[in-house]
């Protein structure tokens, strides 16, 4: 029976530490920023956050969490854009038109400035009228690459009017229609495009450490600029190399965040462009195996961060309202809301967010793991599993202890 406590015990510890699970608190964060918003808000509830370089510094991407004085609110992430507002008008030309069983229309667009792209088709009819259209998109009037189904209508005032084209740069539209629909499509909306956001470091270039049918490059990144893309441009313009590239963890392990071959041909431009599995802003490492080839000459590296944002909903915003954003913790894991919780894509497209600001970065000064938090619980959990492992080893050797002793009295 003696033998027996340890295990209960052992049991009831595992069974405490489920029973007294709870939301992540703040504590267990190294950082906070603190969100300031405008004096006079708008009637929309969603806000806009954009991410700074402070916070990739520190950062390990999923430990991102947002609160309201204290508690958890749901965000969702996504990449930052600089939104155009510019828009103009055109006239499409009909090419060809035939009024049969159905109505067919061919129409050429204008040719497309560079970074702009067409949104939306303007339909009218001197009759009322409701019909289903088979839309169809292509760069020629020989083969049309894309195809969608659009319904309008016309009652008296009332008219849908458009029809949207997805920001296509594609340049032939087709239109069945069904028979005495009489269409016609005084202007065609293009627009320019939304621009990503993102900033650039271009470090220079060390002394090649020369291995066996490899080189090696060492970036120190002394302040730390953060980056999830690389940019590589070589003096010869077609190649192909295994790459890799490794970077600091916590300043003392190297962990490989890209490992493979990339294939680059002059028509792709001056640099190859290769994606990292997991932000860095840290010293790094690029090793380009050569092979039998001869070695390639690096003449640009250029790390590249694009920028995100975070949207939330707010509520009933006053003077002792604070949101505050808390990261900087490697084992935290990443945040996963029920989809309802933050806004939607057709929310933003109704709706204008309220911009609000990042304030200076401070370490946050209740800073501390909790018991029941990673790390400190991982290695209570593996004590706990060793101390069981030994609990047992000692059972079984009572027990076989105990039978020899009887096997030895019945001799």
């Amino acid at each position: 029976m003696k033998t027996l406590y340890p295990i209960s015990l052992l049991i009831s510890l595992l069974m405490t530490t489920s029973v007294f699970a709870r939301p992540l608190p703040v504590e267990n964060f190294k950082y906070k920023k603190d969100i300031t918003l405008p004096s006079k808000l708008s009637e929309s509830r969603i806000v806009k956050v954009l991410l700074d370089e402070e916070f990739y510094k520190h950062s390990f991407y999923g430990d991102l969490r947002l609160t309201l004085n204290g508690e958890i609110v749901p965000y969702k992430i996504q990449n930052a854009e600089e939104i155009s507002k510019y828009t103009e008008k055109l006239k499409p030309e009909l090419l060809f038109t035939k009024k049969d069983e159905m109505e067919i229309y061919v129409l050429e667009l204008p040719k497309l400035p560079e970074g702009m792209s067409y949104s939306k088709l303007t339909v009218t009819s001197s009759y009322d009228y409701e019909t289903s259209i088979t839309l169809k998109l292509g760069d020629n009037p020989d083969s049309f690459a894309e195809t969608k189904n659009v319904f309008l209508y016309k009652y008296g005032s009332q008219s849908s009017g458009e029809i949207d084209l997805g920001n296509t740069k594609y340049r032939y539209v087709r239109l069945e229609v069904e028979n005495g629909s009489n269409l016609k499509f005084p202007s065609v909306t293009r627009s320019k495009e939304n621009k990503h956001l993102y900033f650039e470091k271009t470090h220079q270039i060390p002394n090649p450490l020369l291995e066996e049918n490899a080189v090696l490059f060492t970036f120190p990144n002394e302040i730390q600029t953060s980056f999830q893309n690389i940019k590589l441009s070589f003096e010869e313009k077609n190649w192909e190399r295994m790459i890799t590239v490794r970077g600091k963890i916590n300043k003392k392990e190297w962990d490989t965040v890209f490992q493979g071959t990339i294939n680059h041909d002059e028509k792709d431009g001056n640099y190859a462009e290769i994606p990292i599995s997991s932000p860095l802003s840290s010293e790094f490492t690029i090793q380009i195996e050569d092979g039998e080839n001869q070695t390639l000459h690096l003449k640009e590296v250029i790390t590249v961060q694009p920028l995100e944002e975070i949207l939330f909903f707010i509520d009933n915003v006053t003077k002792d309202t604070i949101y505050s954003l808390y990261y900087g913790n490697p084992y935290q894991w990443p945040a996963n809301f029920d989809p309802y919780t933050y806004p939607s894509s057709d929310e933003l497209r109704e709706k204008t967010p309220i911009e609000g600001k990042l304030t200076k970065e401070v370490e946050n000064a209740e800073f501390g793991y909790n018991l029941i938090y990673p790390p400190i619980s991982g290695y209570i959990t593996t004590g706990l599993f060793y101390i069981g492992i030994g609990t047992l080893l000692v059972f079984i050797f009572s027990i076989l202890r105990s039978k020899r002793l009887v096997a030895k009295e019945t001799v």
